[in-house]
């Protein structure tokens, strides 16, 4: 069987875990972020959904009283429509993010910052340490009213930037710090 040089080996001789699955390395244990992030994104998603909806509604009801004119007919028809849309929206919103915060995780190798995220299309970003160029900790109002933080990393490429959001405000300081501290080693040694 082929075994790389250095590299992790599982039962079935590859060198990232299972067959046709890059996204659990044999050997890598992921961290998952805080589930405050869940009230995070969906007060965003509620709030992004239920304003229009909010709009509509309010027009409709006030339409109401002329609806007697095939023309406000329509659009109280469409007015309460784009509510019914909308509440569909927020119960899908409602669904799908708990499963996506869930489904995020980083792990810290010795030479690489590994982020993966998604259901449907998941994905994972590599980064190494010695490409970093620098880390930030960020948080807006309500994430800091929760107490979580997000982690930014920036690259010389700007596809390999990683973005890790949901973390406890201690462990994003710390994660910033080794993060930080791990990219000047590895650029020293270049």
């Amino acid at each position: 069987s082929f075994r790389p040089m250095g590299g992790p080996v599982d039962s079935t001789g590859g060198p990232f875990g299972s067959v046709g699955d890059p996204f659990s390395p044999a050997g890598v244990v992921f961290r998952p972020v805080s589930a405050r992030l869940i009230t995070v994104r969906l007060v965003g998603a509620l709030v992004g959904v239920g304003a229009p909806a909010a709009v509509l509604a309010v027009g409709a009801i006030m339409w109401s009283p002329w609806i007697w004119t095939g023309v406000m007919v329509m659009a109280v028809l469409a007015a309460w429509a784009g509510v019914a849309t909308m509440v569909v929206a927020a119960a899908w919103a409602a669904w799908l993010i708990p499963r996506q915060v869930r489904a995020m995780g980083y792990a810290l190798t010795d030479d690489h910052l590994l982020w993966r995220k998604g259901i449907m299309f998941r994905r994972i970003c590599v980064v190494p340490y010695g490409r970093m160029q620098y880390v930030d900790t960020s948080q807006g109002p309500l994430a800091a009213w929760l107490g979580i933080a997000e982690v930014r990393l920036h690259t010389a490429a700007a596809a390999t930037d990683a973005t890790i959001n949901g973390l406890p405000v201690k462990e994003a300081e710390h994660l910033r710090r080794l993060l930080a501290d791990r990219g000047e080693q590895r650029m020293a040694g270049l």
